[in-house]
């Protein structure tokens, strides 16, 4: 729960600039908008790679302009794989990061294998070309 917290204030800061703008610190880049007028945003500032060939990336999901949901993702380059460590709501009227029901129970979710031409694929490819910049080319 203190993880929880301390994350939530974390990510509140990343929120504070208003909804289509990037917050100081953030580098929130396009990743996919999908024909429910959602689009989805990875936020190239957090990427990180805490092993080796793995990379933790927030990414944050707008709908009609309004953001709806953060969520943390870890990225397993090396086998193209990817779970959920975490995924707050938002609260666009208080300008807030809200936990979603039963968070603290859902999540890491398990390990699941990446699926082609998809967000996660795409995900996918953006932050490991990244975390592999970053480890110098390896």
């Amino acid at each position: 729960m203190k993880k929880t917290f301390i994350a939530a204030i974390i990510v509140a800061a990343l929120w504070a600039a208003p909804s289509g703008a990037a917050a100081e610190g953030a580098d929130w880049r396009f990743i996919q908008n999908s024909g429910d007028n959602s689009i989805i945003y990875y936020d190239a500032e957090s990427v990180v790679a805490p092993v080796k060939n793995t990379a933790d990336v927030w990414t944050r999901l707008e709908v009609r302009g309004k953001v709806y949901s953060m969520t943390l993702f870890e990225v397993s380059c090396a086998d193209r794989r990817l779970r959920t460590l975490i995924k707050y709501g938002f609260d666009n009227a208080a300008n807030a990061v809200i936990d979603l029901p039963g968070s603290d129970d859902a999540y890491p979710t398990r390990w699941t294998y990446i699926v082609p031409e998809t967000f996660e694929a795409k995900l996918a490819k953006a932050v490991c070309a990244k975390i592999k910049e970053k480890e110098g080319g390896n």
